[in-house]
């Protein structure tokens, strides 16, 4: 088994997204690629954990049904409760999560994911590792900021699409290289979906 799979394929579980997560799940996938394999030693590891984390899973789900099922329910699953906007505040950015834990981190893009219509409009800064992806396709091209628990298994990521002119790979960063975006939190129409994404976004590498 590959290791980085590994931990991506956990990052697809908790990944957010509005309605449909499909282009930043590809992004997850793209990532795998061209990594070194295990040995045998750590195949076993991998493979105990991996069948723990799909223990913890099917409680999730478990969860998730009960959560589902209560139609007034408010809150997400694990009854992760997003922090204070009020304490997100920083001069003119309405929602600086770069302070926040991991916990604290999920529970907010969770909540912005799942009702985005409460926060399209608002200035957005997030700190996470820079991921690319093109579709063949069509030839459109994301970018998105992947942001690590503290465990650094598990992974969400947000689109981001700049303003003004700029080229892969020329204006980017490389993949998984530290950045923080700044910009407008949005949410666009593709095909049958709608996508979360900050609109105008400044790119900062550290």
């Amino acid at each position: 088994m590959n290791k980085k799979l590994f931990a991506l394929a956990l990052a697809a579980v908790m990944l957010s997204g509005c309605g449909d997560t499909s282009k930043v799940d590809k992004l997850i996938e793209q990532n795998s690629e061209n990594d070194v394999t295990l040995s045998p030693t750590d195949e076993a590891v991998a493979a105990e954990a991996e069948k723990a984390v799909a223990d913890q899973q099917d409680s999730l789900d478990y969860l998730k049904q009960d959560y589902t099922l209560d139609s007034n329910a408010s809150q997400p699953p694990l009854q992760l409760e997003p922090p204070d906007e009020k304490t997100l505040v920083n001069g003119d950015i309405d929602l600086d999560l770069t302070g926040l834990d991991a916990n604290m981190l999920y529970a907010q893009i969770y909540a912005m994911t799942s009702e985005p219509e409460n926060y399209v409009g608002k200035k957005v800064r997030v700190k996470g590792t820079f991921n690319y992806m093109k579709d063949n396709k069509t030839d459109n091209e994301y970018f998105a900021v992947f942001i690590a628990d503290a465990a650094a298994c598990c992974q969400q990521g947000l689109e981001f699409r700049r303003s003004g002119e700029f080229t892969y790979p020329d204006d980017y960063p490389a993949i998984d290289a530290p950045i923080t975006v700044t910009g407008i939190f949005n949410t666009y129409q593709e095909g049958l979906y709608t996508y979360c994404e900050i609109k105008d976004a400044d790119l900062e590498t550290m």
